[in-house]
């Protein structure tokens, strides 16, 4: 009698959870102040988050359907699709603290909410496409990670100098503590290579040029390269949407 008793409780509790208007679970974390979002509407079950900061960011619109048992462990486990004119995809994530688990995840993200264009010519519009297949962090600490990265952004920025670039193509993983996106492209004009560092503001990155077009010492140049025997090379920092 008193299983059964218990497993109505769980499932009579389960069950208002479904029903508990999504805004009702924000405030509980910590409301408007702890997200900043501008406002939410619906249940956990089927909600949409406006306005949220994510990364610094103000996003138009996620779709939420979170998951009533995490949610009675203190857990916040959502399937979720975001909406916005240079950021769409969708994915899983779970949240508890500075913990974080993604899975299954697809998005594209402009180059200018990356803050990637900073280069003369390279348009903001240009997309990044990212597949994260798991990805488990502490903070800023990686515990695992794997997934790709392509963009055709480079490519499209060569052309505007009458040069063939390539496309790069980069793989997420863990480095020590360090989630770390190792990027490469090789095209009959040019070859690219370099590595990112990415924390949940930023990111430090490193860039290596290599060509035998002479001609490209100028646009090197003027793309912030320096040149170090027989490759240019970049380093910077960047925060996303800056």
């Amino acid at each position: 009698m008193a299983i059964r008793l218990s497993l109505a409780a769980l499932f009579l509790i389960a069950w208002l959870i479904i029903l508990l208007p999504l805004k009702a679970v924000m405030i509980l974390g910590g409301g408007a102040a702890a997200f900043g979002y501008q406002d939410v509407y619906g249940s956990v079950w089927s909600g949409r988050i406006y306005g949220l900061q994510a990364a610094g960011q103000r996003v138009r619109e996620i779709e939420v359907s979170l998951a009533p048992l995490p949610l009675m462990l203190g857990r916040a486990q959502a399937d979720w699709r975001v909406s916005d004119v240079d950021l769409r995809g969708d994915g899983r994530t779970s949240v508890s603290g500075d913990w974080l688990r993604a899975d299954d995840v697809s998005l594209s993200v402009s180059l200018g909410r990356l803050g990637l264009d900073s280069l003369p010519g390279l348009s903001r519009s240009e997309t990044v496409r990212i597949s994260v297949i798991e990805l488990e962090m502490d903070g800023d600490r990686c515990i695992r990670a794997a997934g790709d990265v392509r963009s055709g952004a480079l490519a499209s920025y060569a052309q505007g100098f009458g040069i063939e670039g390539p496309v790069l193509e980069g793989i997420l993983e863990c480095q020590g503590d360090d989630l770390v996106l190792e990027f490469s492209g090789d095209s009959p004009n040019l070859t690219v290579n370099g590595h990112a560092i990415l924390r949940r503001t930023g990111y430090d990155w490193t860039l290596e040029a290599r060509s035998d077009r002479g001609e490209l010492a100028d646009v090197f140049a003027l793309a912030g390269l320096e040149r170090q025997d027989d490759h240019w090379v970049r380093s910077g920092s960047a925060r996303y949407g800056e």
